[in-house]
C-alpha cells in the first residue's frame, strides 16, 4: 500500500510538472498574446523621481481646491448669513449624503477614491460638528450602493434618509442636545447620477434602517424628496442659521429652499474630487468669495425643460416589428444591468424633438414669446414662476459696479460679413470684501414666424475679473465674430434659395449681463446693430472647404436623414412660431420601424462593398520599404518624429509609411484599448491611454492623478485659465504614471438635468462647453498629453445608449451638439471618442457624413478617431469605423478585434494607411507641442521618459521551465545513484 501510494505522488508530482513546463513553454511562445491581455500599466512606466511626482501631487491638489473655490456657486444669501462668523467654531450637520459625501459620479469619469469629505474638512479648518447626528446616519446606512454599470436605476439611484420625524432616528434627547450645540444648521443634499442610466423620473427611497424600497411616483430622483423637505421645514423652525450644500452631479429643482420658511443660504458645490471639499468651509466663513455662475438653468419643474418628455429612461420609444434587429435579436446582452441573462428586449429610439431650443435658449425665448404668461404659482408670476436661478446666474459676498467703456463698432449699419464686435467693461468692487465678477454677452438676432429658427438669447462671449480688492477696479474686454451669430438653416426655411450659416436682415442686440435674463444696469449695455442685407457664408472660416447638408437632404452619404423625415418618423418639432401647441408634453412610445432602418441595421459586407467601389481606383500601397525612418530611439521621439508631429504634410510621411508592413498597420488599428501598439519597423512603442476626465486613471488598473472637481463645477468657474491649467496639470499627472492619451475632455451637452454623465460635462451650452473643451486640450498638449474629446455625437442620453436611434435637425446638431467639437478641433484637439448611439439611423462610429465630410474635410480635423468601449462588436465594428473615417478600435480587454470583410483592395489599404497616419500624428503631435511650448514658457513641462517595463512574462517562464528541468533532473540522478547503489548490494 506504501509503495502504491508513493508511486501515485510521484505520478502526481509529474503531471503537476507537466503541465507546470507547458504552461512556461506556452507563456514563452505566446508571451505577445499574453502581454497584450495584461493592464498596460505593466506594460509602460514612468522614469519620473519620486520627490517630483510628489512635488506635481501637491500642485494638482492646490488646483482641484481653486478650482472648487472659483466654481461653488452661491444661489441663496438672505440678509448677508454667509459667510459665517469665524467666532462660529461648533456646527450642527443634517441630512444623510453629509456622511457620505459625493467626490464624483459613478462611470468611467469617476474619482477613484474620494479622500476629504466635507466633514473632515470642516474639522481641518478648526470646526468641530455635532458627532451624534453624523453617527446615526452612519448607524442608519453607511455608505451608497451606486455603480450605475453594474445595475438598474432602482438599484443604484435609491435615497437615503430617515423621516424627520421618526425617535428612532432623531430622538428628541438628541435634537434637543443639537439645539445646544449651535445655533447653526448645514444640510447636505446629494444625488449621484452616472454612465448606462439616466436620473429616473420618480424617486426610489429607503427611509429606514435595512429597510424595504419604497417609490414616490410623484417627484423625481432630482427633486428634494418628502424627507428631506420635512427635515428642513424643522430646521428652518429651529435654527438662527441654516445653509444648504448641495453635493450633486445634476442641476435639480430646489424650489423648496424659497418656500420654506428659515432657509438662509444655499451653495451649489457639485462633487469635490478627491480632496477639493477643503475649499467649502474657506468659502462658509469668508476666506473666499463665491465667484461661480450656473451653466445650467434652473427650473421649479423639470417638466418645463423642452427635451424633459424625451430623456431619460421614459423618453425612449420602442420600434415595432423590429424583434430579430439588432439589438432586439434574442442574443445581446445588456450588460450595463451587472446580470448576464439581461437581454435587450427592444430596439430603442429618442426624439430630440424640442429642436433647437436647449436650455436657456428655450427659457428665455419662451418668455420673450409670452409663453409663461399662463404661469401663476407660488413661486411667481410668468417667468418667475419658473426659472429659479437663470444660465450664468451665481451671487458673491460683495457688489461690483459696472460701466461699459465702449462698443465696437459703434454705428449700427456698420457690420460686416467677416467683422468682429467687441466691448469694453470697466468692473469695479464697491463693496467690502475682495472677490471675482463675471461679465457675459449675449446676442439677439431678428426672427420671423415661420422662417429659421432662431433663440432670442445666445451666449457669445464671456469674461472673468482676477480677485478685486475693495475699491479695485478692472477693465475685461469680451470679442465676438459676426459671423458667430448666424443660424444654420438646412430647409431654406427664408425662402432666398440657400442652405447653410447666414445672417438675415434686420436687428441684432447685443447686450452686457448678469446672467441670461438679466441685463447690466450699467448705461450703454445694449447695443443694436442693422444689417440691411442677408449675408450668407458658404465656406468654413478656418478651412475654406464648403458647408453644406450632410445629415438632410439627398445624395447622402448616410443614406438616410438624420430627422427621421425619410423614414417615416412623423416626429413634431418644436418651434417658435407656436410653443403652445408643438410643447413636446409627450413622447412617442411605439413607432414602425421602416423598412429602409430595417436594411440599415447593421453594416454588412454589400455596404462595404459599395464603398469600395464608390472610391474609383485607388493607388497601391507600398508595404514595408526600409527607408531606414525611425520617429523613436533612445526612449525620446526623434527630430525626424518631432518634425512629423509638426507638419502633417511632411513629404516624408509617406516614406514613413511605406516602411511599415501591412499587418503592424491592422494590428495598430485593430486594438485600441487603454494604449495603441509598438510599430517595430519605425520604432514606436506601446503607449498607454487612460480615462477619466476628473481624474487621468480614475477607471483603469494602477497609479493615478489627482482627482478634480467634476467638470460642470469647472465650468461653473468661468475661467478658463482655470481649464487651460487643469490641461496642463493633467499632462504632469499623466506623464509620472507613465500615461500617454487621456480620454477627455467630454463635450457633451446637459440637454436635459436627467442625463446619467451630465457629471463629465461641462454645460448646456455649447459655446461655453467648447471653450473650456479647448483649454483643457491646449493645456494638456503643452504638456505632451494628446486627448481623445468625447463622445460625438448626439450623446446626451444614457439609458438603452446601445445603437439607440437619435434624431433630430441637422440645424440643432450643428448650432448645439457640434459646436463644442468644432471649436476644440479648430483649436487644436486631435483626438476624439464616438459615441455608443447612432446619429439617425446610422452608427455614429460609422457615420461618413459625421466622421469624413464634417470633420475631416469642413472642419480639418487631421487626428485620431477612437471609438468607445466596443462591447458588441458587430454594432461598434472596425469595418465600419475604417470606411466611414475612423481609425482605431477600443475592441476592448480581450484584444480579440478583427476585420469580418474584405481586406485586400487597394481601397482598403488607403484607408488603413490614412488611419495610421492619423494614430501616429496624434501621438507626436502632442510631443512637438510639448517641445514647441517649452522654448518660449516661462514655466516649461519637462517630460520624464516613458519607457517599457522590465519583462517579466518572459523570465518568469523561463525561471519556472528552468525549476521544473532542475528539479526532475535533480530527482532523476538521485534515483539513479539510489538504484546503483542497491544494484551494487546485490
Amino acid at each position: 500500500m506504501k509503495k502504491f501510494l508513493k508511486w501515485l505522488a510521484v505520478i502526481f508530482t509529474a503531471l503537476i510538472s507537466v503541465v507546470i513546463v507547458a504552461a512556461a513553454v506556452l507563456s514563452l511562445v505566446f508571451s505577445n498574446v499574453i502581454e497584450n491581455t495584461l493592464p498596460t500599466y505593466f506594460k509602460v512606466k514612468s522614469e519620473q523621481p519620486d520627490q517630483v511626482k510628489e512635488k506635481t501631487k501637491k500642485e494638482g491638489r492646490k488646483l482641484a481646491k481653486q478650482i472648487e473655490e472659483e466654481g461653488v456657486v452661491l444661489l441663496k444669501n438672505d440678509a448677508n448669513t454667509l459667510p459665517l462668523s469665524k467666532k462660529n467654531k461648533k456646527v450642527n450637520v443634517f441630512g444623510w449624503a453629509a456622511s457620505d459625501w459625493l467626490g464624483g459620479g459613478s462611470g468611467s469619469g469617476t474619482v477613484d477614491k474620494m479622500k476629504l469629505g466635507f466633514l473632515s474638512a470642516l474639522t481641518r479648518y478648526g470646526v468641530s460638528y455635532n458627532p451624534d447626528i453624523i453617527n446615526m446616519y452612519h448607524d442608519f446606512r453607511e455608505e451608497r450602493d451606486a455603480n450605475m454599470l453594474k445595475s438598474y436605476d432602482y438599484e443604484s439611484y435609491r435615497l437615503y434618509e430617515p423621516k424627520w420625524n421618526d425617535t428612532n432616528y432623531y430622538s428628541k434627547k438628541m435634537l434637543e442636545k443639537a439645539k445646544k450645540y449651535s445655533d447653526t444648521a448645514i444640510f447636505v443634499v446629494g444625488r449621484i447620477a452616472g454612465e448606462s442610466s439616466d436620473a429616473p423620473k420618480k424617486q426610489y427611497k429607503v427611509t429606514e434602517k435595512e429597510g424595504k424600497m419604497v417609490t414616490d411616483e410623484s417627484r423625481t430622483y432630482l427633486n428634494l424628496s418628502k424627507e428631506e423637505e420635512g427635515m428642513l421645514t424643522y430646521l428652518g423652525k429651529t435654527y438662527k442659521h441654516v445653509v444648504v450644500l448641495v453635493n450633486s452631479t445634476n442641476t435639480m429643482a430646489l424650489g423648496e429652499f424659497e418656500t420654506i420658511p428659515g432657509i438662509d443660504a444655499v451653495m451649489q458645490v457639485g462633487s469635490t474630487g478627491e480632496y477639493s471639499a477643503e475649499a467649502l468651509p474657506r468659502l462658509l466663513y469668508g476666506d473666499a468669495s463665491p465667484s461661480g455662475k450656473t451653466t445650467d438653468t434652473y427650473a421649479y419643474d423639470l417638466a418645463t425643460n423642452a427635451s424633459y418628455a424625451n430623456s431619460g429612461l421614459d423618453g425612449i420609444g420602442a420600434y415595432q416589428n423590429a424583434k430579430g434587429l439588432y439589438p432586439n435579436d434574442g442574443k445581446t446582452i445588456n450588460g450595463n444591468t451587472g446580470r448576464n441573462d439581461a437581454l435587450y428586449n427592444q430596439v430603442s429610439y429618442l426624439d430630440y424633438a424640442e429642436g433647437i431650443y436647449l436650455g436657456y435658449r428655450f427659457y428665455e425665448t419662451a418668455d420673450v414669446e409670452n409663453y409663461w404668461q399662463g404661469v401663476h404659482n407660488k413661486h411667481g408670476d410668468g417667468y418667475k414662476g419658473v426659472v429659479q436661478y437663470p444660465f450664468g446666474f451665481g451671487l458673491s459676498y460683495t457688489k461690483f459696479e459696472w460701466e461699459v467703456e465702449s462698443f465696437t463698432p459703434q454705428a449700427p449699419d456698420r457690420l460686416t460679413k467677416n467683422g468682429k464686435i467687441s466691448a469694453k467693461v470697466k468692473v469695479k468692487n464697491i463693496g467690502n470684501r475682495a472677490g471675482k465678477d463675471v461679465v457675459e454677452m449675449y446676442f439677439t438676432p431678428p426672427y420671423q414666424a415661420g422662417e429659421i429658427e432662431k433663440a432670442s438669447t445666445n451666449l457669445a462671449a464671456f469674461a472673468k475679473t482676477k480677485e478685486l480688492q475693495p475699491g479695485e477696479s478692472q477693465t475685461v474686454k469680451l470679442t465676438f465674430n459676426v459671423r458667430d451669430m448666424t443660424s444654420y438653416d438646412d430647409r431654406d426655411l427664408n425662402k432666398n434659395h440657400f442652405k447653410g450659416y447666414e445672417l438675415d436682415p434686420g436687428k441684432y442686440t447685443v447686450k452686457i449681463m448678469k446672467d441670461a435674463h438679466t441685463v447690466s444696469e450699467a448705461h450703454h449695455s445694449v447695443m443694436t446693430y442693422d444689417l440691411a442685407r442677408n449675408i450668407q457664408y458658404q465656406t468654413d472660416p478656418k478651412t475654406g472647404q464648403k458647408v453644406e447638408n450632410q445629415f438632410v437632404g439627398t445624395n447622402l452619404a448616410d443614406g438616410i436623414a438624420i430627422d427621421g423625415t425619410d423614414t417615416n418618423e412623423k416626429i413634431k418639432y418644436m418651434t417658435r412660431a407656436d410653443f403652445k401647441n408643438t410643447f413636446p408634453k409627450t413622447n412617442s412610445k411605439q413607432r414602425e420601424i421602416s423598412q429602409k432602418l430595417k436594411d440599415a441595421n447593421l453594416y454588412t459586407k454589400e455596404m462595404a462593398e459599395n464603398w469600395r467601389k464608390g472610391k474609383g481606383k485607388a493607388k497601391k500601397v507600398i508595404f514595408c520599404r526600409d527607408n531606414g525612418l525611425q520617429v523613436y530611439a533612445n526612449n525620446q521621439i526623434t527630430k525626424l518624429g518631432l518634425a512629423l508631429g509638426q507638419n502633417y504634410e511632411d513629404k516624408r510621411w509617406d516614406q514613413l509609411l511605406n516602411q511599415m508592413s501591412k499587418d503592424e498597420m491592422v494590428n495598430l488599428v485593430l486594438h485600441g484599448y487603454v494604449h495603441t501598439e509598438p510599430v517595430k519597423s519605425i520604432g514606436k512603442p506601446t503607449r498607454a491611454d487612460m480615462d477619466g476626465p476628473s481624474q487621468v486613471n480614475s477607471f483603469n488598473f494602477g497609479e493615478r492623478g489627482t482627482g478634480f472637481p467634476n467638470a460642470t463645477v469647472l465650468a461653473q468657474t468661468w475661467n478658463e485659465k482655470l481649464a487651460h491649467r487643469m490641461g496642463q496639470q493633467a499632462a504632469k499627472e499623466a506623464n509620472d504614471i507613465g500615461v500617454s492619451g487621456w480620454y477627455a475632455p467630454g463635450a457633451n451637452l446637459h440637454r436635459s438635468p436627467l442625463g446619467g454623465r451630465n457629471y463629465e460635462y461641462y454645460s448646456e451650452d455649447g459655446f461655453l462647453s467648447g471653450t473650456f473643451a479647448s483649454n483643457v486640450i491646449k493645456g494638456a498638449k503643452e504638456g505632451g498629453l494628446y486627448t481623445y474629446l468625447k463622445h460625438l455625437a448626439l450623446y446626451e442620453q444614457e439609458s438603452n445608449r446601445d445603437s439607440i436611434y437619435t434624431w433630430t435637425t441637422e440645424q440643432a446638431l450643428r448650432e448645439n451638439y457640434l459646436k463644442p467639437y468644432q471649436l476644440a478641433i479648430q483649436n487644436g484637439a486631435t483626438g476624439v471618442m464616438t459615441s455608443y448611439n447612432r446619429i439617425g439611423s446610422v452608427w455614429a462610429g460609422g457615420s461618413e457624413a459625421l466622421l469624413t465630410n464634417v470633420l475631416r474635410k469642413e472642419w480639418g480635423f487631421r487626428g485620431t478617431v477612437i471609438t468607445d468601449y466596443s462591447d458588441h462588436q458587430k454594432f461598434m465594428n472596425m469595418d465600419q469605423l475604417l470606411r466611414a473615417g475612423g481609425d482605431l478600435w477600443m475592441d476592448g480587454a480581450p484584444r480579440n478585434g478583427t476585420f469580418k470583410m474584405e481586406t485586400s483592395s487597394n481601397e482598403f489599404d488607403q484607408a488603413l494607411r490614412k488611419s495610421t497616419k492619423h494614430i501616429l500624428y496624434t501621438w507626436l503631435n502632442a510631443g512637438a507641442e510639448n517641445k514647441a511650448y517649452n522654448r518660449t514658457a516661462q514655466s516649461p513641462i519637462k517630460l520624464a521618459t516613458i519607457s517599457g517595463r522590465f519583462p517579466y512574462i518572459q523570465v518568469i517562464a523561463s525561471l519556472a521551465i528552468l525549476i521544473v528541468v532542475f528539479g526532475w533532473g535533480l530527482w532523476i540522478w538521485k534515483k539513479i545513484k539510489k538504484w546503483r547503489k542497491n544494484k551494487g548490494k546485490n
